[in-house]
């Protein structure tokens, strides 16, 4: 059985009782300032899913955006994602956190969230995770936004997700669900 290396030039193992041999690498972990930069993104969004305030139900709702979109992902993932594109672009990213979706009845609802200044959001909503074309302009009161959404069908299932439209900030949510009250 082969375990070991040769003078810091080769490396010997074994995996699946087959032997091998490698040339040994030595890794590069270059600290330049464009590497510390994006590092500090990577940092700055990993603390921000940690420490912004979204529950357990915001969490839910990344997750089935994540789960829409056909990829093997996380919601933490798309989060992260979608955190690193705007820190990239030099957009401020405003979290959307503590969706409530109150008052249900069978042709509408109201949902509230939280958001840390009026960043002009608008709800997206469908009968589909991946079809979300209808809008309501949220209105914006400290300290968060409130949504009524009216002129829905009895008895069906809903998705949506709000999304922040000013031009230098962006953010959104994951895809919340409801069902409106039967008729």
């Amino acid at each position: 059985s082969a375990g070991g290396k040769l003078a810091d030039t080769l490396v010997y193992g074994d995996w699946k009782g087959i032997d091998w041999v490698r040339q040994y690498v030595i890794p590069a972990n270059p600290k330049t300032a464009d590497q510390q930069e994006q590092r500090g993104f990577f940092t700055a969004a990993i603390e921000a899913w940690h420490v912004d305030g979204y529950t357990k139900e915001d969490v839910e709702a990344w997750n089935l955006y994540a789960l829409a979109q056909k990829i093997a992902a996380s919601g933490f993932n798309m989060f992260v994602k979608l955190k690193l594109l705007a820190s990239v672009a030099a957009k401020t990213w405003g979290a959307l956190t503590d969706c409530l979706i109150a008052s249900i009845t069978s042709s509408g609802c109201e949902v509230t969230i939280n958001v840390p200044s009026d960043l002009t959001g608008i709800l997206y909503i469908g009968t589909s995770k991946t079809s979300m074309l209808t809008q309501f302009i949220g209105t914006y009161l400290d300290p968060g936004y409130t949504f009524t959404v009216d002129e829905l069908v009895a008895d069906t299932r809903y998705y949506f997700y709000i999304e922040n439209t000013l031009a230098d900030e962006v953010a959104r949510t994951g895809i919340y669900s409801f069902k409106t009250a039967a008729a």
